[in-house]
C-alpha cells in the first residue's frame, strides 16, 4: 500500500504532547480532524495515531494524539512524516491530479513528440506550474486545461499544447 505525505511534525508545543504540524495536503480540515487516524512514519516502522484534538495557534496547526500526553513521549517524532493510505485520498475531477501523480510524468506535445519529464511542481496562488526537464533546458507549463490537454494517472503520461515561444 502506498502512503501519501499529509504533514510533517516540526516541533513540540507545550508539555502535554501537542505537536506543530507543517501541512502538506490540500485538505487539512479533512485530514486533521478529531478522531481521524494518521500514520506516523518512523525509522523502526509505522505507528497509527488517532487525533485527539486540533487547533490553530499563530498560523500553525497544533495536533494532539490520543494516548500521548507528555512532551517526552512525542519529542522524538520531530521531523517525522504523517501519512494516509492512497485509497483514503479524495476522488478528483477528470482535470485534477495530486502533485505526487504529476511528479516524474512524461510530457508529450500534441504531435506526440516527447518534451521531457515533470521535475517539480511549483505552487502559486492561482494554479500549479509544472517544471518540465527537457534535454536542453527546463520549461514551465501552467497546470491548466488551456495547456494540459490529457493526463493518464496510471501511465503518468501527459499531453500538452504549448503556445509559441513557451518552449
Amino acid at each position: 500500500m502506498k502512503e501519501i505525505n499529509i504533514g510533517m511534525l516540526v516541533n513540540t508545543h507545550g508539555l502535554r504532547g501537542e505537536m506543530k504540524v507543517k501541512v502538506l495536503t490540500d485538505f487539512p480540515q479533512l485530514r486533521f480532524q478529531k478522531g481521524a487516524v494518521v500514520h506516523l512514519q518512523l525509522a523502526q516502522g509505522q505507528l497509527d495515531l488517532k487525533i485527539q484534538h486540533v487547533r490553530e495557534s499563530k498560523g500553525q496547526l497544533l495536533v494532539k494524539f490520543k494516548g500521548y500526553d507528555d512532551i517526552n513521549q512525542v519529542e522524538c517524532w520531530k521531523g517525522s512524516m504523517l501519512t494516509i493510505r492512497e485509497e483514503e485520498l479524495q476522488e478528483l475531477d477528470e482535470y485534477e491530479a495530486y502533485f505526487y501523480e504529476l511528479q516524474d510524468a512524461v510530457v508529450y506535445d500534441m504531435d506526440g513528440v516527447q518534451l521531457g519529464t515533470v521535475s517539480e511542481i511549483i505552487e502559486t496562488g492561482a494554479n500549479a506550474i509544472l517544471r518540465v526537464k527537457t534535454k536542453d533546458k527546463d520549461i514551465l507549463i501552467p497546470f491548466v486545461r488551456a495547456f494540459v490537454k490529457e493526463f493518464d494517472r496510471k501511465s503518468k503520461v501527459m499531453k500538452v499544447e504549448l503556445m509559441e515561444g513557451l518552449v
